[in-house]
């Protein structure tokens, strides 16, 4: 009973959580965030005519890494990009990457603009430019490494994408869902419902890393493109938010397993609780003896809780996509889009089915074989690493928090390329079919500055995931028992 109650609570606390998320979406900074806080419309509006006239007005002026650092909130808020400082004060709210730039407040920000920005978008910093940054010590040479091998792969052309490379992919796509759905035409008996929605399953999955190909900008050099591919296939197809998910997955690209000073998680990949524990520091958070007693099993309870990823995510991109506050035009885009899913993936099941037990059995089995297939990628890539609360440079951040899986062309294609996780991390908008080729050079940089190369069998990855699990599991049996 006590195990109910605590899955009970566990809802309403998610209801919440999303509920706040959501209605963060205009622009304010989500409850996660360090500093975070909502401004008011007008209050918005004078403030950024002030801070504009500010910046205007300043001469361009000297500024130490210390100067920097103490403007590092909403409100009053600096960054550097590339040895210059920029004042974006009145530029943050209205970022469109949304609340995912607070993570860099009063910090270098060089790579992760490089790597998740336009060439149209260097442009605009002139507008917020303040002066230029003194060092008292020369770059980090890991950093500088990173740069000039990043410059190298432009130059090789390595961020251009084979057409023909996605074509592929699409159509092995499009022959898995013609598969399934050829099953349950032919038979109708249960075994040919789990048989096609395992294959459905796997449609989704490999859809799901169609759309993260498209909004990570690696196929077209035009963004419109992309993203109307990564709606076709993320809303249409899979039945999540796009904007709800770039929010969500743009943050934990930048603060990958990060937290705050109170090890409350920024990355929402690994807030959890009161489910699981990815760190004995997040742990130690948990004053609840009811949590308690769910986290002592939390190493067994990995398994069947991937099963239930799909209804996860897809609470959280509902909760987002009608929200009434979403109400502009990309609101009823995405509102539009997503109720095609549904209406999609309800009449294959109810016009090819007999009866409701078979269509609704259908459905259920494929969500439940496609969040297993996806969780159990993700889970492979970050979970079981480091967990921190300091900042930290863009390149330490990805490599520490990642790991690879062995590389082979079967797990090249089931996990989307993210086997080659540290790759992508570093390079996400690289098309991941370049990865292999860059994954030596990436090795090597590792090697050079002390850094793990975290690259493991699948197996070896998942069975340092679950001993990562009992390890925090066992802490939690102790403290419950201590009580």
């Amino acid at each position: 009973m006590a195990l109910v109650t605590d899955f009970l609570n566990f809802l309403g606390t998610t209801w919440s959580k999303y509920s706040v998320y959501t209605h963060s979406y205009a622009g304010n900074y989500g409850p996660t965030l360090k500093h975070a806080k909502k401004v008011s419309a007008q209050g918005k509006t004078a403030g950024q005519t002030l801070r504009q006239r500010s910046v205007q007005d300043k001469k361009p002026g000297t500024y130490s890494l210390a100067d920097v650092a103490s403007h590092d909130r909403p409100g009053d808020c600096w960054m550097i990009v590339k040895e210059k400082v920029y004042d974006i004060s009145r530029f943050a709210d209205d970022h469109p990457g949304g609340t995912v730039i607070s993570t860099y407040f009063g910090r270098d920000g060089t790579d992760v603009f490089a790597t998740f920005h336009p060439p149209a978008a260097w442009k605009q910093l002139n507008d917020y430019y303040i002066g230029d940054l003194a060092r008292e010590e020369p770059l980090d040479e890991l950093l500088k490494d990173y740069r000039d091998m990043r410059a190298e792969f432009v130059r090789e052309g390595l961020f251009k994408s084979s057409k023909a490379w996605f074509l592929l992919q699409t159509l092995i796509n499009a022959a898995l869902f013609a598969a399934s759905i050829a099953t349950i035409c032919y038979d109708k008996s249960y075994w040919a419902i789990v048989l096609s929605a395992s294959l459905m399953g796997l449609f989704v999955q490999q859809c799901g890393w169609l759309a993260h190909d498209f909004l990570h900008q690696q196929v077209f050099e035009n963004r419109t493109a992309n993203s109307f591919f990564g709606y076709l296939f993320g809303n249409c197809v899979l039945g999540f938010s796009v904007s709800w998910w770039r929010t969500k997955h743009n943050i934990h690209h930048t603060a990958p397993n990060e937290c705050d000073e109170q090890y409350t998680p920024l990355d929402e990949d690994i807030d959890t609780l009161p489910i699981i524990a990815w760190s004995k520091e997040i742990l130690a958070t948990v004053e609840s003896k009811r949590i308690l007693r769910v986290l002592q099993y939390q190493h067994y309870m990995i398994l069947p809780l991937l099963f239930m990823a799909r209804y996860s995510w897809t609470f959280g991109s509902l909760l987002f996509t009608f929200n009434p506050d979403l109400s502009t035009t990309k609101g009823l885009i995405e509102k539009g889009t997503v109720a095609f899913h549904y209406a999609w993936f309800s009449w294959a099941a109810f016009h090819i089915l007999p009866g409701v037990a078979k269509p609704l059995a259908w459905m259920v089995a494929t969500e439940l074989v496609a969040g297993l297939l996806l969780g159990f990628v993700f889970t492979l890539s970050h979970n079981g690493k480091e967990v921190y609360n300091e900042s930290k440079d863009f390149v330490r951040a990805q490599v520490i928090t990642t790991r690879n899986t062995k590389r082979g062309w079967f797990n090249d294609w089931f996990t989307g390329g993210l086997d080659t996780q540290i790759e992508h991390h570093l390079f996400p908008t690289m098309p991941r079919h370049n990865y292999p080729k860059i994954a030596p050079q990436v090795e090597a940089l590792c090697k050079k500055h002390g850094l793990e190369y975290d690259n493991v069998s699948v197996v070896g990855a998942s069975v340092a995931v679950v001993k990562a699990l009992k390890e925090i599991a066992d802490e939690a049996s102790i403290r419950l028992h201590a009580h």
